[in-house]
């Protein structure tokens, strides 16, 4: 749950405190985790282990083809929509892989 002030180039000024937090082991099927809340504005990714791919949106499905993808052991911070999901794959090839997603405050 989220309000941020934005500088002139649509940057986010500083995070006050971490919001829900929902976290998944990955696997090689499509699937969307719970909605943002009402009032979410930006979300924390943080992926260990293996790589993935996400998508954003009311109702995602991310692909290994198509869809960003977030490099194990990193953590990126995106812009989203209250009530949007978000949704993760893997590839086959990818042992494990295991996400968080934290709303920002």
């Amino acid at each position: 749950m989220s309000t941020f002030q934005l500088d002139p180039n649509q940057v986010a000024y500083g995070v006050a405190s971490n919001g829900t937090t929902q976290v998944a082991t990955v696997t090689t099927s499509s699937v969307q985790m719970t909605a943002f809340g009402a009032n979410t504005t930006m979300i924390r990714i943080a992926c260990s282990q293996g790589h993935c791919h996400y998508a954003i949106g009311t109702s995602p499905t991310a692909s290994i083809t198509t869809s960003a993808m977030i490099p194990q052991n990193c953590v990126e911070i995106v812009k989203v929509t209250p009530g949007q999901k978000i949704a993760f794959i893997k590839d086959a090839t990818i042992t494990t892989s295991t996400v968080s997603v934290t709303e920002l405050n």
